[in-house]
């Protein structure tokens, strides 16, 4: 293979202009790309976009364009796979603060694929998007065809006149990998486009680190902790310049195993610790590290390497820690209950203080039976998720995943979910409270949705949630489990009449697996 040292990942390795090359033959896509330069480099000329002539039958439109290439990411959790794919993109923050904030210079376009069902809804709603503003023209010359979502979605992208990028998150299940790299897969061999002033591009990001599971023409780049200096560097990004020396942050950050989302949690804690202190606060490296040491703290097994899921649950309890001692002890159930859903964003709405009241005891403390009046109001609501965010363990934006003061979506790291799980283990009757509360808040919202069609937006957000509850199925009691069911199938229903045949279907068949097993 010849060498690309010098180009960034996403850039194909040869940029192939239109009026190189004469032949149509050299336009053929299972050419190598070393063999077209080659011809270029022998003669010149203009050749035609697209080539009518190559093939017959359903390969009559082949698409003779430029490359789509598509780049994978993998690693564990929290390692920043999402936020190193939009920063190589340039389209999200350069600073390792929010991977979930992006601009909106170009077409970004998020898709959630830790389920079959979200991936389907997903892809059927990108096509709809891109075809409402005009991207792209709904019947006509659709070079992928229109018989599945991805057909119909690669169709609509490559087709927008604009750069584009597709984020695919969380594409960690083998089978979905192996389907999505087949013939009639998302991540097909020979994606191209037309030449234009702009191109795209699909980022993956994936805990699948097996090189076999991904077939050759896709780049898969492994993501791990980060190396000390940049570890360090980051730390005292978000830690601040008063937090202590330079060696003092290079060692906590080697001790936090370089671990980003890790990272980031404790560089956020020093932050908010340097603020007005009540009781112990930590403001410093130092002070930082013996909180790591106290008794009190839930010990992990620090250390360079792969990140331990250990520290980060230790990292997150000092942080909530910290938010009950800053007077909002309600961060740590409502994180617990947050838990219980998806990676992927919902509107805040979800979360109605009065229904958590009624669905969580004790969320407001102890207070005398004869009041009444629900304690936990949407002031106080508010001011959890404001401290959550602040402390790393929760992003909050606008729509369409872009920054918006009303902060109106919520979404958490899947790795601290699944810290929040793993600390309810210990506690099944806690987790059995938290577990039917967020089964409640997605029944009521289904309701609401079925009795006003003009809530019909709701069925692809309430979706992967009710996807990631239903695999706590056989944990779960039985009007607990009822009532999953009951959501699921209004679900399924709103999916259909949207026109998401295909994601309805899935979402039936992965309930009434689970039911049975």
């Amino acid at each position: 293979m010849p060498k690309t040292e010098g180009l960034q990942w996403w850039e194909p390795p040869f940029y192939l202009h239109p009026k190189q090359f004469g032949s149509r033959a050299r336009y053929d896509p299972t050419v190598p790309p070393h063999v077209v330069k080659a011809y270029g480099q022998r003669s010149r000329g203009r050749a035609k976009v697209k080539n009518p002539g190559t093939g017959r039958g359903p390969w009559r439109q082949r698409w003779t364009g430029i490359n789509v290439p598509v780049h994978v990411l993998v690693g564990p959790a929290g390692t920043g796979k999402t936020l190193l794919a939009l920063d190589r993109t340039n389209t999200g923050s350069r600073s390792y603060f929010d991977p979930y904030h992006w601009s909106e210079g170009r077409d970004v376009h998020f898709v959630d694929a830790h389920d079959e069902s979200s991936l389907a809804a997903g892809l059927t709603d990108l096509t709809r998007r891109l075809t409402a503003r005009g991207a792209a023209k709904d019947g006509g010359d659709r070079p992928y065809g229109r018989n599945t979502p991805e057909d119909r979605a690669l169709s609509a992208l490559v087709g927008s006149p604009k750069s584009w990028v597709l984020l695919v998150d969380g594409l960690d299940d083998p089978r979905m990998v192996a389907r999505a790299w087949s013939p009639a897969g998302l991540l097909r061999r020979h994606l191209r486009q037309e030449f234009r002033d702009g191109f795209g591009r699909i980022i993956v990001t994936s805990r699948l680190g097996d090189r076999e599971a991904w077939p050759p023409w896709i780049t898969v780049t492994p993501v791990g902790p980060l190396p000390a200096p940049l570890a360090g560097e980051q730390l005292r990004r978000h830690g601040g310049a008063t937090a202590g020396a330079s060696k003092e942050a290079d060692h906590l950050a080697d001790r936090l195993g370089g671990h980003p989302l890790t990272l980031r949690i404790a560089g956020n804690h020093l932050h908010t610790g340097s603020a007005p202190k009540a009781v112990v606060n930590a403001d410093t490296y130092r002070d930082y590290e013996a909180l790591l040491d106290s008794d009190a703290a839930r010990r992990g097994v620090p250390g360079p390497g792969t990140p331990q899921l250990e520290t980060l649950a230790t990292v997150c309890e000092l942080a909530l820690d910290l938010a009950a001692r800053r007077g909002i002890p309600e961060a740590r159930p409502i994180l617990r209950l947050l838990g219980w859903f998806a990676a992927a964003s919902f509107p805040s709405e979800l979360l109605v203080p009065e229904e958590l009241d009624r669905l969580i005891p004790g969320l407001s403390g102890d207070r005398p039976d004869s009041d009444l009046a629900p304690a936990f109001t949407d002031g106080k609501l508010y001011e959890t998720v404001r401290t959550l965010r602040s402390l790393g363990l929760l992003h909050t934006f606008g729509p369409d995943r872009a920054i918006d003061k009303q902060d109106r979506y919520l979404a958490l790291d899947p790795a601290v979910a699944q810290t929040q799980r793993d600390a309810l283990a210990t506690e099944p009757t806690q987790a059995a409270v938290f577990r039917a509360a967020a089964v409640e808040l997605l029944h009521r919202q289904a309701v609401s949705a079925t009795s006003d069609r003009s809530q019909a937006w709701w069925w692809p957000v309430l979706l992967p949630h009710v996807e990631a509850l239903g695999r706590q199925l056989p944990a779960m009691e039985r009007a607990c489990a009822e009532r999953l069911r009951d959501t699921a199938g209004r679900v399924a229903d709103g999916l259909h009449h949207n026109g998401q045949d295909r994601a309805a279907v899935l979402l039936r068949s992965s309930i009434e697996g689970l039911g049975a097993g």
